[in-house]
């Protein structure tokens, strides 16, 4: 409780000077910048409890388990990468073959990521329902072009 008395009592000299000083400053010119440098100080000392509290988190990294390598993380985070590409692939193909009434059962992307961390997007594997076996051929050429892969038709027997 003393502590925030201290601060209270702090936060009113520094609010009567800051005052003080935007009073004793000029309308025009360089007035303007000592008021907005005033008014920063002012939020500055309202909000230093909220460092305090900030600097007393330490984050100790010894204390991190070793089955925490950068190796899994790069891992995870590849794979969180390929399944990111793997849905705005699987978007925009079910939003191309739409427009043209087929109905998209499955895709598969075939992808491999390198050293740099760029994707390698070496196909593209559909599933069409048998009904839409007439247009497997369209579905192919119409996501060839649009996507610039390689694309399989395959046809799913029910």
């Amino acid at each position: 409780m003393d502590a925030v008395v201290k601060w209270a009592s702090a936060l009113c000299v520094a609010a009567i000077t800051c005052t003080a000083l935007q009073i004793l400053a000029p309308k025009k010119g360089m007035g303007r910048i000592f008021r907005l440098i005033t008014a920063a100080f002012f939020l500055c000392c309202m909000a230093s409890p909220m460092l305090s509290i900030y600097s007393d988190f330490n984050l100790n990294v010894d204390n991190v388990p070793p089955e925490v390598s950068a190796d899994i993380i790069k891992e995870r985070v590849k794979q969180q990468f390929e399944q990111q590409v793997n849905v705005a692939m699987t978007r925009v193909a079910e939003q191309t073959l739409k427009n043209y009434d087929i109905k998209l059962s499955k895709i598969d992307v075939n992808m491999d990521t390198g050293e740099d961390g760029s994707i390698y997007i070496s196909g593209v594997v559909l599933y069409l329902d048998k009904q839409d076996r007439s247009k497997a051929i369209a579905a192919k050429q119409i996501l060839e072009q649009r996507l610039d892969v390689e694309v399989t038709v395959l046809i799913i027997q029910e």
